[in-house]
């Protein structure tokens, strides 16, 4: 197993926002196109049927993060060296969890999108050019849709 010479990131900032691209807003509450089947969302709520479309409520958290400057030895990591991160969330309620991939190092931000609303926490690992990784950064968490 190779052991990570990457340096731990910043802390996670979040922004929610209200809009997204396959989105409406109806009466105040934003909607995420839903594709599943079913006339249930998954928060049990009934599927909104809008100009020939389903959509259910969705939630949405922005994340930043500062790129890392160092190694963990200390030594100038260039963001050329960088080959992308991997954000990790995961839900209060239930314990359900995921990996976001974001390919570029030179990008601290990745977006994350749930139809539940929950507490949701998330960590980041940045990943180098030879496939090592860093240590989580710390674990921020916000809540979405509470």
């Amino acid at each position: 197993m190779r052991k990570s010479m990457l340096t731990r990131l910043g802390a996670i900032s979040m922004l929610l926002v209200a809009l997204q691209a396959n989105a409406v807003t109806i009466n105040g509450t934003n909607y995420k196109q839903f594709t599943s089947g079913g006339s249930k969302c998954p928060n049990g709520d009934s599927v909104l049927v809008y100009n020939g479309a389903k959509y259910c409520k969705s939630y949405r958290a922005n994340l930043s993060w500062t790129i890392p400057a160092t190694r963990a030895d200390g030594t100038a990591l260039q963001s050329s060296e960088l080959a992308g991160y991997e954000v990790y969330w995961t839900r209060s309620s239930d314990s359900a969890k995921g990996t976001i991939k974001v390919g570029n190092g030179e990008s601290a931000v990745a977006a994350f999108e749930a139809y539940t609303p929950d507490t949701y926490y998330f960590a980041v690992s940045a990943i180098d050019s030879k496939g090592l990784k860093s240590t989580l950064s710390a674990v921020a968490q916000t809540a979405l849709g509470n």
